[in-house]
């Protein structure tokens, strides 16, 4: 089994507002390179590639676009994001998953990685996120 792995995740449902932070809640497994100071994000220290994927299971209290993204330094990563639309107000459950790599430049680590729910107001079932560091 690798090491170079970090995996979070959330089980218990959570209220996520319109801009809000998705919540990780518990870490599954750890990698030293990378830390969880609190429990809406993670940061990257050492330089390189990291590969990053989250799933996320969703209602929403109206309907709307549900939109997840992956944040770096408080900005979006270009193409880390995930979409989906609910129609029917708090009956309809949804998952969104994305991917991709993230590279950190030896002089901007550490890097703060956090995910933002930037669509309607949530209500997050289930959450999991893993960052594994690639070289």
């Amino acid at each position: 089994m690798r090491t170079n792995l970090t995996f979070m995740t959330t089980t218990t449902e959570q209220s996520v507002l319109a801009n809000g932070i998705i919540p990780l809640t518990t870490i599954q497994h750890k990698y030293q390179n990378i830390t969880m100071p609190a429990n809406d994000g993670v940061l990257l220290n050492k330089p390189g590639y990291y590969k990053v994927d989250g799933s996320f299971t969703v209602t929403a209290p109206v309907a709307g676009d549900v939109i997840i993204s992956l944040r770096k330094n408080g900005i979006n990563v270009p193409g880390i994001t995930s979409t989906e639309t609910i129609t029917t107000a708090t009956t309809e459950t949804r998952t969104l998953n994305f991917t991709g790599i993230v590279k950190v430049i030896c002089c901007e680590a550490p890097v703060a990685l956090g995910i933002v729910n930037e669509g309607v107001a949530i209500t997050l079932e289930n959450a999991a996120f893993s960052v594994e560091y690639l070289d």
